[in-house]
């Protein structure tokens, strides 16, 4: 895989709408899309579902990540919590999302692969 960036800005909506957490992450890239507009084209607002590895490839693309899920962190119900780069633990160190793979593990191992500091993630208990 080459290091390219053709994606300047990716906000990824994780979850299954028809799962505990009616699907969070989907739910806000749909109220985000449907009142914003990115003024350039490259940029990508897309709804990843539970698809897990198979969105390697579009997150390693992207220059900058803002991702929507669902976790448990033993917060009130609706906290939301802000994770930066390193937040975002090693591998199986911790699993903060009930999706397939962890998004933890695929994040770690892109941002060792791109070694990319930009990744934010808004998590919703």
């Amino acid at each position: 895989m080459q290091n390219l960036k053709d994606i300047p800005c990716l906000i990824l909506g994780i979850g299954n709408i028809l799962w505990a957490d009616e699907g969070f992450g989907v739910r806000v890239v749909e109220a985000f899309n449907d009142k914003y507009a990115f003024t350039d084209p490259n940029n990508v607002i897309a709804d990843g579902g539970t698809l897990g590895m198979y969105l390697y490839d579009r997150i390693c693309r992207a220059e900058k990540l803002l991702i929507f899920d669902c976790c448990d962190f033993k917060g009130k119900p609706g906290e939301l919590r802000v994770l930066r780069n390193d937040d975002v633990k090693l591998w199986t160190a911790t699993k903060i999302s009930p999706h397939q793979t962890g998004m933890n593990d695929l994040l770690a191992g892109q941002v060792v692969y791109m070694k990319r500091k930009n990744n934010h993630l808004i998590y919703k208990s």
